[in-house]
C-alpha cells in the first residue's frame, strides 16, 4: 500500500475550527453548497490564514479574506518564480 507523502494531503482533513476564522469558515460553508471546494489552507507566515477555494465546474479558484470575503479569480503570486508567476 502506498503512503501519501505531506504535499499530498487533502485539506479536508483538517481541524478548520481550530485554523480558520469563524467567518472564513462560514463562506466557506456557503462556497461548498454553490459548487466549491476547499483547495488549500495557506498559514506559514500570515496572522490571518487564507483560504484557497475552487469551483470543480468551471476550474476557477477564489480566496476567502480575513473578513470572510470571497474574491473570484484572484492574482496569485507563485513560489517558483514570484516576479514572473502571476496567475490570473
Amino acid at each position: 500500500m502506498a503512503t501519501k507523502k505531506p504535499y499530498e494531503l487533502t485539506p479536508n482533513h483538517v481541524n478548520l475550527e481550530g485554523i480558520i476564522t469563524p467567518v472564513q469558515l462560514m463562506t466557506l460553508k456557503i462556497a461548498e453548497e454553490k459548487g466549491w471546494e476547499l483547495y488549500f489552507v495557506r498559514r506559514e507566515g500570515l496572522e490571518v490564514p487564507v483560504v484557497g477555494i475552487k469551483n470543480t465546474r468551471s476550474k476557477t479558484i477564489g480566496v476567502i479574506d480575513e473578513d470572510g470575503n470571497f474574491y473570484e479569480n484572484p492574482v496569485v503570486r507563485t513560489r517558483i518564480n514570484p516576479e514572473l508567476s502571476l496567475i490570473r
